[in-house]
């Protein structure tokens, strides 16, 4: 058993669902509800579960089916949840099952959320998340839903549908749909970036942000906070107090993590040595080494640092995006790259860390300010 979409566009609007988006007005975050969350019942868990059990007047099973199947599916790390919060409340809530035959089991969105582009962006994480397995994916659906949504879902491959072999609503036929994982991922992937430019990691701004390359050795004691200082050759104060990307160089060869940059400061290498040795994690020779002959260097300050569960390589993120991607040498503005402004929204998608960047929802006032009706969707399995 499995769950619901509600997705927000109203009926006919599918195709220009697809031209223009309308994300969230709002501040949006994701977190993605994997095995420590099942087994520790953490807060997020919760919302997850609260939010399912929200359509438990149409699906009576589904509480049980949530506290069997999924919470097992999580702990095993077979199944994978996301929550959705707009200011913080709760609104989205997913569930998907990995596997050859991979199920997107459960979709539900608020209609409060006011959102019509929610229903792309939660179909296209739970694409993603079952990349390295899936042959096929399915999902079942109310009859009514297919028929007022088909343009939706054809745009993301699901062609047709027919009477599923189980039902699990009250009160309605449920139909079945699937499609080859092949299919919806080259659909899903156009779709990206123009998901991808409007989301931002946490709060701040990709505009201003930046990828910042450090070697394996210094980038695993930045995440041990054996080192809360990075020293550059060149830098600059305007990446004060903004979010940064971390790249771990070869043999990682991907991105690791993230940071915020809480301070810059220049000066001669020896006053720098002087004031901030131990936060560099480095002896004075690999230090003299690195700066010999330099009159100015900068002290890069790293704080709210956080590594990913799984460093995402540049390889696979070049090929999800399908646009060619080329290694930072020291740091890269994201300002500068469309590309690599993708692959770090990408790769924080993929950690379950996203926001939306407040600036460029604003643009879409106008078709925020539409009410359209909610559309529920059951998935089974």
């Amino acid at each position: 058993m499995s769950a619901i979409l509600t997705a927000l566009s109203p009926p006919g609007n599918d195709v220009r669902m697809q031209q223009d988006l309308d994300l969230p007005q709002d501040s949006f975050r994701l977190m993605r509800i994997d095995e420590s969350d099942a087994r520790s019942r953490t807060d997020d868990f919760y919302s997850l579960r609260d939010l399912i059990l929200r359509s438990e007047p149409a699906y009576p099973q589904i509480g049980r089916w949530f506290d069997g199947r999924v919470v097992q599916g999580l702990r095993a790390g077979q199944r994978t949840g996301y929550v959705g919060l707009i200011n913080e409340r709760p609104v989205a809530a997913a569930v998907v099952k990995r596997g050859q035959v991979a199920k997107f089991c459960h979709l539900k969105i608020d209609p409060s959320a006011k959102s019509r582009s929610l229903g792309d962006l939660f179909f296209t994480l739970m694409t993603l998340d079952v990349r390295h397995q899936a042959e096929r994916v399915r999902f079942t659906l109310p009859e009514s839903v297919w028929e007022d949504r088909k343009l939706f879902f054809n745009s993301f491959s699901f062609n047709a549908a027919e009477k599923s072999g189980r039902q699990y609503r009250l009160f309605e036929s449920e139909l079945f749909s699937e499609t080859s994982f092949k299919s919806l991922f080259g659909a899903s992937r156009e779709k990206l970036p123009r998901l991808m430019g409007q989301l931002a990691i946490a709060d701040h701004s990709l505009l201003t942000g930046a990828v910042l390359a450090v070697q394996p050795g210094p980038l695993e004691k930045i995440f041990s906070g054996q080192k809360t200082v990075e020293i550059r050759t060149r830098f600059s104060t305007r990446w004060e107090k903004q979010r940064i990307s971390l790249y771990g160089t070869q043999p990682i060869s991907g991105l690791a993590g993230e940071a915020t940059v809480s301070r810059v400061i220049g000066g001669h290498p020896n006053r720098i040595w002087e004031y901030f040795g131990p936060q560099i994690g480095c002896t004075r020779a690999e230090f003299d080494a690195y700066t010999g002959g330099r009159e100015q260097i900068y002290a890069v300050f790293l704080s709210d640092v956080r590594a990913f569960v799984d460093p995402v390589p540049l390889a696979q993120l070049s090929h999800l995006l399908g646009v060619h991607l080329t290694a930072p040498q020291s740091y890269a503005s994201l300002a500068n790259s469309d590309g690599w402004l993708s692959a770090v929204v990408l790769a924080a998608a993929l950690q379950g860390s996203i926001g939306v960047r407040r600036k460029l929802v604003a643009a879409n006032t106008l078709l925020s300010h539409r009410h359209p009706e909610p559309l529920r969707v059951w998935s089974g399995g």
